[in-house]
């Protein structure tokens, strides 16, 4: 039996949402508009596994735009990072994908979310972000899943969905319940029961396209509408009912401080860092939006430090975990509260490779302005890597 014979792709859809933006995006395609398709999520998204990035299952739903829409130009963005979350992403999205002025986003973090209120709140916060970006934007969610367990964050991803009416389709209901059936090994499709091989980036793929084409199969008209409303999937003909220009979201679910998250780093902290020692400054071009090392202070003796005051509600710091041993270790101390001290340890113990870690320091209800001080606390003479600050992370 075929890998894909094993599947039931038609039940890849958990949130039916309303379709209607994406029906608007086929007819634009159709009429041969110019789009951008992009893709925002961590190191499945960014293709890990995949043996050569035109199979991961990102570009491969973008060939099936090309495929399926001949007449347009599509542009691919993905902005992948490998081991982030929701709550980074609330801070990047816009340098890495809505900066490129995207006209369908797929996002997805639930394997790398917690299914915690934490990160129903993140979640929330990205979203509204790129739904705020352009009017009649075309978003679909996507849940990846570990293949083993079946762990990952669909329950609260499915929150938000629901309430922002935005398709979202699970490899919960397809490929894992292949796996669950013993129609399909995990080993056919994942060395790790999480990143999807060559074959696997396909099946993923196959679920998200499955659910495009039962789109495109009702909603996309032969010639584009001047003024169109949807009733159900479908576009219409609509008078003076016309699709509003102005955004207009539901309330958020949650306390939302993170639809407002902003990234310092050497780029732009000058009006936020008040003060610094032997931390240098890295000012190596960023080559891709998976090159993450970038625009970043490196430090390697101990007492180098770096200070900062900011306004927010929620701080958090970015620092590379290195397999580069040893490495130095930093403290980092929040308004002067040294009871409340973190240690960041650059010392990864794993071998795949370096981690960009992102780090919550300080989390209150209400912005305030607050002091943060780095510092490098421990370093050793025979060390081989350095202590990599990518920057500081301030929502709310």
């Amino acid at each position: 039996m075929e890998l894909s014979e094993a599947i039931q792709f038609d039940k890849g859809l958990v949130e039916v949402g309303d379709s209607s933006a994406i029906g608007r995006l086929f007819s634009r395609a159709k009429a041969g508009a110019e789009l951008t398709i992009g893709f925002l999520g961590g190191s499945i998204t960014q293709g890990a596994q995949a043996t050569d990035d035109t199979l991961c299952y990102a570009y491969r739903v973008f060939k099936w735009f090309e495929k399926s829409f001949p007449e347009s130009r599509f542009t691919y963005v993905n902005a992948g990072i490998g081991a982030t979350d929701s709550e980074y992403a609330a801070a990047r999205v816009k340098e890495d994908l809505l900066d490129a002025h995207p006209d369908f986003v797929l996002m997805e973090f639930a394997v790398n979310d917690g299914c915690n209120e934490h990160f129903l709140e993140a979640y929330e916060g990205t979203l509204r972000q790129i739904l705020n970006s352009k009017p009649d934007i075309a978003v679909v969610l996507m849940c990846n899943v570990f293949y083993d367990e079946g762990k990952s964050a669909e329950r609260i991803h499915r929150q938000v969905a629901r309430h922002y009416s935005i398709p979202m389709v699970s490899m919960r209901t397809t490929i894992y319940e292949a796996i669950l059936s013993g129609d399909i090994k995990n080993r056919q499709i994942t060395e790790d029961d999480l990143h999807p091989n060559d074959a696997g980036h396909r099946l993923v793929a196959d679920v998200i396209t499955t659910y495009l084409k039962s789109v495109a199969a009702t909603c996309v008209c032969d010639k584009v509408q001047t003024r169109e409303v949807f009733s159900g999937n479908c576009a219409q003909e609509a008078g003076s009912d016309a699709i509003a220009a102005e955004i207009v979201l539901p309330a958020p679910l949650t306390a939302n401080r993170y639809e407002h998250s902003i990234k310092f780093d050497n780029r732009n902290d000058s009006t936020v860092r008040r003060d610094m020692s032997g931390f240098m400054p890295d000012n190596t071009a960023r080559t891709a939006v998976k090159d993450c090392f970038r625009y970043g202070y490196s430090a390697t003796t101990i007492g180098s430090f770096v200070e900062y005051e900011v306004e927010g509600a929620c701080i958090a710091v970015q620092f590379r975990r290195t397999v580069n041993l040893p490495a130095p270790v930093a403290r980092l101390i929040v308004d002067g509260d040294e009871s409340s001290a973190v240690i960041l340890d650059a010392n990864f113990d794993e071998t795949w490779g370096d981690m960009l870690v992102l780090t919550d320091v300080y989390m209150s209800e209400r912005p305030a302005v607050h002091s943060v001080r780095i510092e490098i606390i421990e370093a050793h003479p025979d060390d081989k890597g350095d202590f990599y600050l990518a920057g500081i992370v301030v929502s709310g």
